[in-house]
């Protein structure tokens, strides 16, 4: 086992002997990077024609920004309340989009 370790240590130390496994290596396509898969074109638009929509659901409207402002006033089980339905308004508000791009009806 000693043997092939220092027959190995002799090859990768050889600057020469290093260039000849390359070369092997290449002739037996074992030096070739993988190629890498590309992204479909359905998936690619999909995500092009949904960063618009993803925009439109963080911005905040008039009645997101007073109901925001209330929160101060308000309990515990009304700031749960106040936060689902703000989540319903911007899903409400983003479904007429996904139903423009026709990605989802």
């Amino acid at each position: 086992m000693s043997e092939m370790q220092d027959a190995l240590n002799q090859i990768l130390s050889n600057p020469e002997a290093m260039k000849q496994v390359q070369s092997l290596g290449e002739q037996l396509g074992l030096n070739k990077p993988a190629p890498k898969p590309e992204p479909k074109n359905e998936m690619l638009g999909a995500m092009q024609s949904l960063a618009p929509l993803m925009s439109s659901y963080s911005v905040d409207d008039e009645v997101s920004r007073l109901l925001n402002a209330l929160r101060p006033f308000l309990g515990e089980e009304k700031l749960r309340r106040l936060d689902q339905a703000q989540r319903l308004m911007k899903l409400i508000k983003v479904i007429p989009l996904l139903k423009d791009s026709g990605l989802f009806f």
